[in-house]
């Protein structure tokens, strides 16, 4: 029962396209890395889509904070700067502008951080973390010397930089 075409009359049923077919392939591709992402979280199965450095974003946020003199901005709004050496948690402009001079944070002349104390190098590297800081009493005395200079730290913020080296670590001193 053939035509002359090549046809079989009798056939029944009809086969998936290759284009159905390529579909159906890369859904199931893009449904496992749906399920991959969610899972297990897309920073450790997607590095990539993260930028390894953000100094750049970071230096123009601080200059945009010290133009428009947003003190929050500038001297207390926490960042995550990621260099390639190396990666620092909950920094601030003020704190880059002044003890991590190297990204080229400038210090801002028209906003002034009179509410944060940056503690001097009595204390670097000798608090491991924030709940260790909260316990620290030399943080939150009525007066600490920061390099060579008494400070009152009486309602401010005060500041210092993990012992590991990685997470700016804040306390908010009671006023006395």
């Amino acid at each position: 029962m053939e035509k002359e075409t090549g046809f079989l009359l009798g056939k029944k049923g009809q086969g998936l396209s290759v284009n159905a077919i390529i579909l159906i392939i890369l859904g199931v591709v893009v449904l496992a890395v749906l399920v991959l992402g969610f899972t297990i979280g897309w920073n450790k199965l997607l590095p990539f889509v993260s930028k390894s450095n953000n100094v750049n974003d970071i230096v123009s946020a601080c200059d945009t904070s010290c133009a428009t003199h947003s003190q929050y901005d500038f001297c207390t709004s926490k960042r995550d700067l990621k260099a390639e050496a190396e990666e620092l948690k909950d920094v601030t402009c003020y704190y880059l502008s002044v003890e991590q001079t190297k990204y080229g944070i400038n210090k801002c002349a028209a906003v002034t951080c009179s509410n944060v104390v940056l503690l001097g190098d009595e204390v670097k590297g000798k608090i491991a973390d924030q709940t260790a800081l909260a316990t620290y009493s030399y943080a939150c005395g009525d007066t600490v010397t920061v390099n060579k200079a008494v400070v009152n730290t009486s309602g401010r913020t005060v500041y210092t930089l993990s012992a590991d080296g990685k997470t700016l670590l804040s306390r908010l001193c009671p006023i006395v």
